[in-house]
């Protein structure tokens, strides 16, 4: 017997062994690993040069973007939820927090019609106080990123209309940007003492990577970058606004 079939030319798996099983689980693993921490180091060091060499088809050495995304949004989540239940603050900060001051939605002038949403939102907010609102809203945040990223690929082919190139570009460029998002926002629960840098190093980030890939002048380039800013970021608050009042008033609905 051949090593393949002369019909349909898969493999002999009569051919198969023990240590074929073995190294094919250890070459899958370990291409994983070396191309997820090199597509990593490119990632942080490099802003913009993933995109390129996977606009340019140089992509066997680097995760997938869609992947990278996934296992760096996973990893994002399960880090802080972890943080979330108190699991690491338990250790690091025993202090007792302070409730958030209770407010609520006022009905007078309101028509009769909305009365039943308001007062179920209201009802909500007090089951949610001792959690507290400012959380729910972080909490939001990473599913209304998710949620508007193709959003965020428009935004991306309105604004560099000119470069001539199909959306799926600009979106690798957007899974790109949420890769290093959800990778700084990792660190910075692992770290929170060095947020604000993080957070300034991530507007430079930005500026910089739509620099590289769309090679604008850098002032063309900061431009593009505030509208973007300022569409995207108003975008992400609305979403978040409306994913917390439905929760709330579910909540409130439930009680």
């Amino acid at each position: 017997l051949g090593i393949y079939c002369s019909e349909c030319g898969q493999k002999n798996t009569e051919l198969l062994s023990v240590r074929a099983i073995v190294k094919e689980l250890t070459d899958n693993v370990f291409s994983f690993d070396s191309r997820f921490f090199i597509t990593l180091k490119y990632l942080m060091i490099k802003p913009g040069f993933l995109t390129k060499e996977y606009w340019a088809g140089r992509r066997t050495t680097y995760l997938p973007p869609l992947r990278m995304y996934l296992v760096l949004s996973v990893f994002y989540f399960f880090l802080h939820s972890i943080m979330d239940e108190g699991l690491l603050h338990f250790i690091i900060d025993k202090s007792p927090q302070n409730n958030p001051k209770t407010f609520a939605f006022n009905t007078d002038g309101v028509p009769q019609i909305f009365h039943f949403i308001i007062d179920n939102l209201n009802k909500g907010i007090k089951v949610t106080d001792e959690r507290g609102l400012s959380k729910d809203v972080l909490d939001f945040m990473p599913s209304a990123m998710f949620i508007l990223m193709p959003f965020m690929g428009l935004l991306l082919l309105f604004v560099y209309k000119k470069k001539k190139l199909f959306y799926s570009y600009h979106l690798i460029t957007v899974l790109h940007f949420h890769c290093f998002v959800f990778f700084s926002n990792s660190i910075k629960e692992l770290i929170p003492l060095i947020g604000d840098i993080i957070t300034l190093f991530s507007f430079y980030y930005a500026v910089s990577m739509l620099k590289v890939i769309y090679q604008d002048s850098w002032y063309k380039t900061s431009m593009k970058f505030m509208i973007l800013l300022i569409t995207y970021g108003t975008s992400v608050m609305l979403t978040i606004l409306a994913s917390l009042f439905g929760t709330l008033f579910l909540r409130g609905l439930s009680v």
